[in-house]
């Protein structure tokens, strides 16, 4: 069975390899640019690995699936794909995903710490968190090298046979009843079955997602301490809602790249023409989203960053990712909204998505994804304005 793979990030790359890995699959993998780019959803050097699950615990499966990945792919690869030293989450005491995390951390035997106001500030002196907050170390987390996975991924499945295609942008899909043939700017051609899996230009490939899937550029800021050593011990972190944000100190501890949610992120119909590189008032208005977490959460930053790089992403309106066959060709299949979820669970993702496009359906119980209901609404598919997610709104000062 000849099967391609579209797009090579964060959940294509582990798509690739899992059906390297299957006996009579002929794998070949498009990708736009070349693999381990930044100029899609990976990049930036750094993502969040969590044990604790705070939206939906439908997910524990999944994580436990990946976390058994994780190690085989580090091992096959001989490469060290995250630094686990740690992750903090801050939220509400009462909040629902506090309680889920914690809820998650038993099901899953996590290890954990629980912190209150005090002892986030008394460890962590770099955060000033509120008086309703509270903190869950997860001991065992921490942080993933995006572009490093990626290439390990696709590495792996080239060493099995697998077939790569790097400057090939695929732009157009055909099904042809008995398979599926694929538009480059340069070839055609033709495939038995198909995994749709480029983030952000889902809808470009599958217009009939554009009233339910929606594609946003986030900006991600650099910023530096206020002092020399300001950062010291400063820890990877997430805060919940409704003060949304997480953070990655950069390994040499000079700044900590910050990053918003969803309703802080730039809409777009077209993810070919968005602005990606800010400067005048496009970077003044980024900033300034920013400024509440260094105002009053963060404040041993300096008040603007060194860096701002821009990423392209996609999510569902159920902000549950959507793994499922096209509904009018059982030879595609659509992997699209990962968006949160993303990079750790990346490889069970990649195991379920490989199985899905050979047998139908995957191992893991992934009914939940279908049945969540739906967050906001896609006000102009144009456009890609929304209305209000309450899963990750920010409180603002």
């Amino acid at each position: 069975m000849k099967i391609a793979v579209v797009g090579l990030g964060a959940v294509g790359s582990q798509v690739y390899w899992n059906l390297s890995r299957i006996a009579g699959i002929e794998v070949h993998g498009f990708e736009s640019a070349y693999v381990g780019h930044p100029f899609a959803g990976a990049g930036g050097e750094s993502r969040l690995y969590r044990n604790l699950e705070a939206d939906d615990l439908g997910y524990l499966p999944i994580i436990h699936r990946s976390q058994e990945l994780w190690k085989e792919l580090e091992t096959k690869s001989g490469r060290q794909l995250r630094k686990l030293k740690g992750v903090l989450y801050v939220g509400k005491a009462d909040s629902t995903q506090v309680s889920n995390s914690l809820l998650s951390a038993t099901e899953l035997d996590t290890p954990h710490e629980v912190l209150s106001t005090r002892d986030i500030a008394d460890r962590f002196p770099q955060f000033k968190p509120r008086t309703d907050e509270v903190g869950l170390w997860d001991i065992e987390a921490g942080v993933i090298s995006p572009e490093l996975t990626i290439t390990a991924a696709v590495g792996l499945g080239v060493a099995n046979g697998g077939q790569l295609h790097e400057y090939a942008r695929v732009d157009h899909l055909e099904s042809r009843g008995n398979g599926v043939r694929l538009h480059t700017a340069g070839s055609i051609s033709d495939f038995d079955r198909i995994v749709v899996a480029c983030g952000g230009w889902t809808t470009q490939l599958v217009p009939d997602l554009r009233d339910f899937v929606v594609t946003k550029r986030l900006t991600s800021a650099w910023y530096p301490g206020t002092r020399d050593n300001a950062l010291q011990g400063l820890p990877p972190f997430m805060r919940a809602a409704p003060r949304y944000c997480y953070g990655i100190p950069t390994a040499d501890g000079k700044t900590v790249k910050l990053g918003l949610g969803f309703n802080d992120h730039h809409s777009t119909g077209n993810p070919n023409s968005v602005e990606r590189s800010l400067s005048g008032e496009a970077a003044r208005t980024e900033i300034e989203r920013f400024h509440p977490i260094v105002t009053d959460f963060l404040p041993v930053l300096q008040p603007n960053p060194v860096r701002l790089n821009t990423y392209i992403e996609s999510y569902t309106r159920t902000m549950h990712e959507y793994l499922r066959l096209h509904p009018d060709d059982p030879n595609i299949a659509i992997l699209t909204g990962f968006s949160g979820h993303g990079f750790k669970i990346s490889p069970a993702i990649g195991e379920a998505g490989a199985q899905l496009i050979t047998k139908g359906r995957s191992h893991l119980n992934l009914d939940f994804l279908s049945r969540a209901a739906p967050l906001f609404d896609i006000e102009d598919i144009e456009t890609g304005t929304t209305t209000h997610n309450p899963l990750t709104s920010t409180e603002r000062a």
